[in-house]
């Protein structure tokens, strides 16, 4: 959790460089009829409003795209850890949600690294950089997209609907989202889709082996072997 936060930090620090029609929020909590939602940094700008992810791992990450889960390897140790590409996706369709009175934003995911990261990442679609490139990635986009008057009241209802300073509630939304990555771990070591409840099969691919449902095409889960 420590290192998380340290890398929240960087993160932050890095994005505050920004000029000044970039404006940016960080560590944020929502609550939409009783579910809360997390996000690490939103960027709002004429260009789009950028949906960051931050995670701490260094050491080899590799996954894919539509991978359920990544695997961090350091050494001859690996850790899986939950798509950051599909926990973002979760958070961009959480502000369309807030969002709704306007259906023309644009909103641009980006999970980023630590810079000792090494990214062998299967990302056609997504934006997937270490924390030195972050800035480069969300200064390519230039064209404007998004008026004064739509910008401020974005700004408006972020503000608006945010949860400032209580504590209590982000250590509850922590512990639920462990509780329910625990939850999944627990199927998947007894070979059980955490989402559909099928059998994991493992099964070959165009970047390798990897685990999959056997109740495909209708469950998409996959797993690196």
């Amino acid at each position: 959790m420590w290192k998380g936060k340290y890398s929240e930090r960087l993160v932050r620090n890095k994005i505050q460089k920004l000029p000044e029609e970039y404006v940016v929020f960080n560590n944020l909590l929502f609550e939409d009829n009783e579910h809360s939602t997390q996000i690490d940094h939103i960027v709002v700008s004429p260009y789009g409003v950028f949906v960051i992810e931050t995670k701490g791992y260094k050491g080899w990450i590799s996954g894919g795209e539509n991978s359920e889960y990544w695997t961090q390897t350091i050494y001859k140790s690996k850790h899986q850890f939950y798509n950051p590409i599909k926990q973002n996706a979760g958070h961009v369709r959480f502000l369309r949600h807030l969002l709704k009175g306007s259906a023309n934003i644009l909103f641009i995911p980006i999970v980023v690294f630590n810079n000792s990261a090494a990214l062998k990442v299967h990302a056609n679609n997504s934006i997937v950089v270490n924390r030195h490139n972050l800035k480069r990635a969300i200064r390519q986009y230039k064209t404007s997209v998004l008026d004064r008057e739509t910008i401020d009241w974005i700004i408006r209802t972020i503000n608006q609907n945010r949860i400032i300073g209580d504590k209590n509630k982000l250590k509850q939304h922590k512990h639920n989202a462990k509780a329910r990555q625990y939850r999944s771990s627990s199927l998947i070591s007894q070979g059980i889709c955490p989402l559909c409840g099928g059998q994991l099969v493992l099964r070959q691919g165009k970047y390798g082996s990897f685990y999959g449902c056997s109740n495909f095409p209708k469950c998409k889960f996959t797993l690196n072997s």
